[in-house]
């Protein structure tokens, strides 16, 4: 039971963080090795960032995204091992309009989406990203992740894991204040708790909450992400604007193994919002290519013409 004084933001920050620096702190060949594997097992048809940042261009520059006039915006958790998936985009997409609050809702809303869209180049398109995120540690656990400095690793995301704990009381009973959501001190962890509630029953159902969580999140992101978009499209949108929208699951590793994206949804909609094309099963497929096959395709693609037996020199990664 949660004490009667204890405030809101005191009951948060104890889920988030009652478990802070426990466990391994330093990395191993092994650990390494430990870390891809889960990451691949628990979260199948994961691509690395690097990897989604290549496929997106792959597959977005066949159908008239060019670099000079299409826009990234993303809707990212705030946490700093959110970023390493952002500046892969932004190697390929330039700078980057971000809309996202606390665990990657756009809670930036109407406002935002309608300003992203007036920012696209003119005669361009648009590429919004978005989702929550979670961790996997040295020790290969799921909901934690070894941040730079610390002695152990910790909870992430940890608005999420505040949220499980929030809705894991309530459910056995305990009375937790919940302030005013309309005060922005406490107010995306409010909503966030409250659109977690609706979930309940599927989360504490789970064989592990910790992993079912992002989806849940992600599905909530996916709610609030089709109102705002219903609201301001074709308001807002410029006649022929195409909108690659892609939502998905970050998944944060410790240093020295790559972060992962898992795509859930990857789709173009015009400048109405309605499908044009549902492309999710080609960035599965592109961001699972041997990335030494592809560069060496691309390599034999390039030569001048009677180098065809020119010798390749090995790649070294």
């Amino acid at each position: 039971m949660i004490p009667r004084n204890k405030s809101f933001h005191a009951f948060t920050m104890d889920a988030a963080f009652s478990h802070e620096d426990e466990g391994t702190a330093h990395t191993s060949p092994s650990s390494v090795i430990k870390v891809m594997n889960i990451a691949k097992s628990v979260f199948p048809g994961i691509v690395t960032s690097f990897q989604l940042a290549r496929s997106l261009d792959v597959i977005l520059s066949k159908r008239g995204f060019k670099k000079e006039t299409t826009l990234l915006a993303t809707s990212f958790c705030p946490d700093e091992v959110c970023r390493d998936v952002e500046d892969e985009l932004r190697n390929v997409f330039g700078q980057n309009f971000s809309f996202g609050g606390i665990a990657g809702f756009p809670f930036g809303g109407c406002t935002s989406f309608g300003a992203l869209c007036h920012h696209v180049p003119t005669d361009g398109q648009c590429i919004i990203v978005y989702g929550p995120h979670v961790g996997i540690d040295f020790d290969g656990t799921i909901g934690k992740v070894n941040r730079r400095g610390h002695a152990g690793s910790g909870t992430c995301c940890n608005t999420g894991l505040a949220s499980l704990a929030y809705v894991k009381s309530v459910k056995s009973g305990s009375k937790i204040h919940s302030p005013d959501p309309s005060d922005p001190i406490d107010a995306q962890q409010v909503f966030v708790d409250s659109a977690v509630m609706e979930h309940s029953t599927r989360l504490l159902g789970a064989g592990n909450p910790n992993i079912e969580l992002p989806h849940v999140m992600l599905d909530c992101q996916e709610k609030l992400m089709e109102r705002i978009m219903k609201k301001c499209m074709p308001m807002d949108t410029s006649k022929g604007m195409s909108i690659a929208l892609l939502g998905g699951i970050q998944v944060n590793t410790p240093e020295g193994t790559p972060d992962y994206f898992l795509p859930k949804k990857f789709s173009l909609v015009n400048d109405e919002g309605k499908l044009e094309e549902d492309l999710l099963s080609l960035l599965v497929e592109e961001g699972n290519k041997d990335l030494t096959k592809v560069v060496r395709q691309k390599r034999t693609e390039e030569k001048p013409k009677g180098e065809e037996k020119c010798v390749d020199v090995p790649l070294i990664y």
